[in-house]
């Protein structure tokens, strides 16, 4: 069998090469589901042949143009903070943010230990979905996020307040120590220190400025109250602060040393100095 086709002339061509030619002319398809990979006994596929490679994202770009990365492999930078309590967490750099959510159960209160940090995430974009059906899938009735994404967790649906985008986690990092989630629970320094928030050389004001006794002293604000921290730098052997910087006030410290109370005002001579972990209550924001 034979057909004509239109060229500077007629010609016979095989029935075969005109209907595949329409194929290598449609556009590629989007990555698979990752589930897909696991069924019909194959082994499991990693996310990168899912996904596509890694991309290094900034948050502003792939808040405002999450359908671009949509069920692609990001790594992202910003603030961690709480969306919904105990369920999502969220990302966010000035006006810009991103929904995250965790993989397992567990993991939300691993990742809270950061809260209020700089944090680099790593996971899979994806659009949260306006509305969202029930669907038979693999032997079951699933939401259509988690039939297509079967190793991902359902998406919910988009609420008002909530960024459009998340990021269902694969990895979260402490940006400027390079470390995982801290344990949990309250970090007791030695030799009868404190634990507080870094408040920079006395940024918010917390203590009069006449009350400083070295250029280099700074400020952390206890459950007691505030404290001139001496003759250490707010550093420890995997981070430095700066106590110029608004940012690095989102940060908790544990500092070993004893407490001196002059004219009402206590000091703290500084020993050993390690990252804490942020307490239920929170920061203590100050004026701009």
């Amino acid at each position: 069998m034979s057909v004509r086709v239109m060229g500077s002339r007629w010609r016979a061509v095989p029935a075969l090469a005109v209907i595949l030619l329409p194929l290598f002319q449609a556009p590629l398809p989007s990555p698979p589901a990752v589930g897909g990979g696991r069924s019909g006994g194959l082994p499991p596929v990693g996310l990168e042949e899912q996904y596509g490679p890694l991309e290094v994202v900034d948050l502003e770009r792939l808040a405002h143009s999450g359908r671009s990365y949509h069920r692609r492999l990001v790594q992202v930078r910003g603030v961690l903070g709480v969306l919904v309590p105990g369920r999502y967490l969220d990302l966010r750099e000035g006006a810009a943010g991103v929904m995250l959510i965790p993989l397992e159960g567990g993991d939300y209160d691993e990742y809270a230990t950061l809260i209020g940090m700089d944090v680099d995430v790593t996971g899979v974009a994806r659009v949260l979905p306006a509305k969202q059906e029930t669907v038979p899938c693999r032997g079951s009735v699933l939401p259509e996020s988690q039939c297509e994404d079967g190793d991902l967790p359902p998406l919910p649906g988009a609420q008002p307040g909530w960024p459009s985008v998340s990021i269902s986690v694969t990895k979260l990092m402490d940006h400027g120590t390079d470390r995982g989630p801290r344990p949990r629970g309250p970090v007791t320094p030695a030799d009868g220190g404190i634990v507080g928030q870094f408040r920079g050389a006395n940024l918010c004001r917390d203590l009069p400025m006449a009350t400083r006794r070295d250029p280099a002293d700074w400020v952390l604000l206890t459950a007691e109250g505030p404290v001139w921290v001496t003759g250490h730098r707010p550093e420890g052997e995997v981070f430095r602060l700066d106590p110029a910087s608004r940012g690095d006030m989102s940060r908790w410290l544990a500092v070993s040393g004893k407490v001196q109370i002059v004219d009402g005002v206590r000091y703290l001579k500084a020993g050993k100095i390690v990252m804490a972990s942020r307490p239920e209550q929170g920061p203590t924001t100050c004026p701009p």
